[in-house]
């Protein structure tokens, strides 16, 4: 009997250890996401947009450090471009999306970061229509972002200097995945096209239309 204790004690630690270590994130870095919609802006600004606008969102993973399923991915960065029928912030059910995962992934490195979208961002991404590899730079200077996707994406970001320097009461939507220490930006460059969905655009004015903050996951 008390060996039986004993063998179920340890097995129950094992058990909780292997739930502590799939739960806890592994996969660390930066998140930008850009809207088609103004996040950060007045009250008649917002109102005007939100039933006609948000339909697109564009959502960039700078992965610092990391693995999943044994897989280091550190240095690689994923783009996801979703789009839907309506607002994004109440269209959870038409959402399409195309993933570019960094030409510089290994086979192993692209299988992983695919497998690992999917399985934490089902919801968000709703039905992935492509997943490509292409050439994607991301770079950063001070509060400056600019990302490629080969000529698929151009992306030119500015966010705020802090949390604390906007008005919390004319941020009007919440990140389409959880982020943390999350700043509102303005893109000054924005422009996507690509045959997988049926939307195209090239931003004209500058926008506040930005989140970026950390993932984990």
């Amino acid at each position: 009997m008390k060996s039986l204790l004993v063998f179920t004690t340890i097995a129950l630690v094992i058990v909780s250890g292997f739930a502590l270590a799939t739960e806890n994130p592994n996969v660390q870095g930066e998140y930008i996401e850009v809207r088609s919609a103004s996040v950060y802006v007045g009250a008649c600004h917002f109102g005007s947009e939100y039933v006609e606008g948000g339909k697109e969102a564009t959502l960039i993973w700078n992965i610092h450090h990391g693995s999943w399923n044994n897989v280091k991915l550190d240095g690689l960065t994923v783009v996801a471009v979703i789009s839907a029928k309506n607002n994004l912030a109440i269209d959870n059910e038409t959402r399409r999306s195309v993933l570019y995962v960094d030409s510089k992934a290994t086979p192993e490195q692209y299988t992983a970061i695919s497998k690992m979208l999917s399985t934490n961002h089902t919801k968000v991404l709703g039905n992935v229509v492509a997943t490509q590899k292409v050439p994607i730079k991301y770079t950063k200077k001070g509060t400056k972002y600019d990302v490629s996707v080969g000529k698929t994406l151009a992306l030119s970001v500015n966010r705020y200097p802090c949390a604390k320097c906007t008005q919390p009461h004319q941020i009007w939507y919440e990140p389409l995945t959880d982020v943390k220490e999350v700043i509102v930006g303005k893109s000054e460059t924005y422009s996507y096209k690509d045959n997988y969905l049926p939307v195209t655009w090239q931003q004209g004015d500058p926008a506040n239309n930005v989140f970026v903050g950390a993932f984990s996951m």
